[in-house]
């Protein structure tokens, strides 16, 4: 079960990009790009920094193939209406993300809004092993299904689904600086509820 470490950050409008921090040398810049069922049904997003040794960070390659620059910038897709981003960042740096809709989306406005950051430790979905994610934010994407309420059952739950013995529980897709934790139908039904 992980130790979970959260505030909660009040947004007075609906942001699509959150930084954490405002200026360093070098960084990792995320575009997280929603599609359906997310987008269309709603739901949360957990996302999840950590830091990695400046060296290690220059020899990833981003998408483009370019391993030089202060910046890496890389695209990933989500659409469970619970989906995990771990990702790495330079130690002496920092990183920011943002939410946009697919290319071509015309079904309407991305609403989202930043609904608790702080750490967790918790169980790596592969390694079953106990991980500490010390940078997390938690990511509500409006939609009629999955509500405010849910998306903060999700930040307290999400990681059951990673103690399954049921490989098809969570899906993972792996990018140059991390990869994308999806939960599945029936993972969400049976993990990211109210255990009290």
């Amino acid at each position: 079960m992980k130790k979970l470490s959260l505030t909660i950050f009040f947004a007075l409008s609906l942001p699509c990009a959150y930084c954490a921090a405002e200026e360093s040398e070098l960084r990792t810049r995320l575009i997280i790009h929603v599609d359906e069922p997310l987008k269309k049904e709603g739901g949360a997003v957990v996302v999840s920094g950590r830091q990695i040794s400046d060296d290690e960070w220059r020899a990833i390659e981003t998408e483009a193939g370019n391993k030089d620059g202060a910046e890496k910038e890389f695209h990933v897709r989500v659409s469970s209406p619970a989906s995990v981003i771990d990702f790495v960042y330079p130690a002496s740096g920092t990183y920011s993300f943002k939410f946009q809709s697919l290319p071509g989306d015309n079904s309407g406005a991305l609403e989202t809004k930043q609904i608790l950051i702080g750490s967790a430790e918790v169980t790596d979905p592969e390694t079953k092993q106990a991980v500490n994610w010390p940078s997390m934010s938690v990511i509500h994407v409006r939609g009629p299904t999955y509500d405010e309420a849910w998306a903060r059952l999700l930040s307290s739950n999400f990681d059951l689904a990673f103690t399954s013995e049921d490989r098809t529980a969570v899906s993972i897709k792996r990018f140059p600086a991390g990869r994308v934790l999806s939960l599945s139908a029936t993972a969400i039904q049976d993990y990211v509820r109210d255990t009290k």
